[in-house]
C-alpha cells in the first residue's frame, strides 16, 4: 500500500475545523491493548461539507471501530475560528490521555493547498497557504500524520464497482474520472498523475475501452475552470462517438460539487449516478489500517 507519513515532536503547531465530534470507543485491532496503546489518540481531518457529506464522513469513522479516542475535524485551517476548534479536539484526546497523536488527512491528493496547510497547522511544514490568517497548534504530544487517499487499491476498487454499477457492456464502455482538482497547474499535473495510476487499475480490474481522468479546478481563476470544463466536455463527447460514457466523480463524498458535474455536462450523452468514494467498506478498511500502521510506528519509537 502507498503511504506518505509525516512526523512532528513536542510543542509545535495549528489547523482548521468548521465542525468537530468526539467518537465513542470500539475494538481496534491492537491486540491486546497495551498501557502504551491506551495513549494513542486519532485526529481524522475532512475539509467539510454539507450535513450530508459531514455525515458520510463520521460514519466511515464510526465504522472503522477503533477503540482509541478519537476526533473528527471538519475545515480547512483558513480562519482562527477553525484553529481554535481544532485545537480544542487535540486538547480533549490529551485529557483523554492521549500521549501520541494519529493524523489522518481524508483528503484525495497530498498535492492541494488544504493538505500543506494542515501540515503547516500540526508543525509539519515552516510555512502555510493560509498563514498569515492563522497560527500553527499548540501540541504537548509526538504526532505522525500519514498520507491522504492518492491511488490507494482501496479507491481503485470503489471506482471499479461505481462504474460497473453504470456499465452494460465494458468492453464499449469508457469511464471518465472526475475530480474536484487544485488551484495551481503544478498541482493539477500531479493530480493528474495520481489519477493515470487508478484509471489505470480501474481499466485493468473493469475491463473498460478506456479510464480517462480530469479535473473540475473548482476553485480556480474562472479562466482556468473554464478551461477545465471545456475539456472535460471535449472529452465526454468525443469518447461518446465509439461507445457508452459512464462518468464517475472521484470525491470524497455526496453533498458537495458532485451536482455540478451534470450541469457542466449538459447537452451530452454519458451515464452517471453521482456516487463518490463514501460510504464504502474498503474505504473504512483503508482508514483502519492507516490508524494500525502509524500508531505500530510512533509505539515502535517509545
Amino acid at each position: 500500500m502507498k503511504c506518505g507519513w509525516w512526523r512532528a515532536g513536542i510543542g509545535v503547531g495549528a489547523l482548521c475545523a468548521t465542525l468537530s465530534c468526539t467518537l465513542h470507543p470500539s475494538p481496534f485491532t491492537l491486540h491486546p491493548a497495551s498501557d502504551a496503546e491506551r495513549e494513542i489518540g486519532v485526529v481524522v481531518l475532512a475539509h467539510g461539507g454539507s450535513r450530508r457529506w459531514n455525515q458520510a464522513v463520521r460514519q466511515t469513522v464510526a465504522q472503522a471501530k477503533l477503540s482509541v479516542p478519537t476526533e473528527v475535524v471538519f475545515g480547512m485551517g483558513m480562519h482562527p475560528h477553525e484553529v481554535d476548534r481544532l485545537q480544542q479536539a487535540v486538547e480533549r484526546l490529551e485529557r483523554r490521555g492521549a500521549r501520541r497523536l494519529v493524523v489522518v488527512p481524508l483528503l484525495i491528493s497530498s498535492s492541494s493547498e488544504v493538505m500543506r496547510q494542515f501540515q503547516y497547522l500540526f508543525g509539519l511544514r515552516e510555512h502555510g497557504p493560509w498563514e498569515a490568517m492563522v497560527r500553527p497548534l499548540t501540541l504537548r504530544t509526538p504526532i505522525l500524520m500519514t498520507g491522504p487517499l492518492e491511488d490507494d487499491p482501496a479507491v481503485a476498487e470503489v471506482l471499479v464497482e461505481r462504474a460497473q454499477r453504470l456499465s452494460r457492456s465494458p468492453q464499449e464502455e469508457a469511464v471518465v474520472l472526475v475530480a474536484h482538482g487544485p488551484t495551481s497547474d503544478d498541482d493539477d499535473l500531479r493530480w493528474h498523475e495520481m489519477m493515470e495510476r487508478l484509471a489505470a487499475a480501474v481499466r485493468a480490474r473493469g475491463g473498460f475501452q478506456a479510464v480517462i481522468p480530469v479535473t473540475m479546478r473548482d476553485d480556480a481563476p474562472t479562466p482556468v475552470q473554464e478551461a477545465a470544463i471545456a475539456r472535460m466536455r471535449s472529452i465526454v463527447q468525443e469518447c461518446s462517438r465509439r461507445g457508452r460514457v459512464l462518468v464517475v466523480p472521484l470525491l470524497i463524498a455526496r453533498g458537495g460539487i458532485e451536482a455540478k458535474i451534470p450541469q457542466r455536462l449538459t447537452g451530452l450523452a454519458y451515464a452517471y449516478r453521482g456516487e463518490a468514494l463514501l460510504p464504502h467498506p474498503s474505504i473504512v478498511q483503508w482508514l483502519t489500517r492507516q490508524v494500525e500502521q502509524a500508531a505500530e510506528t510512533l509505539l515502535g519509537d517509545t
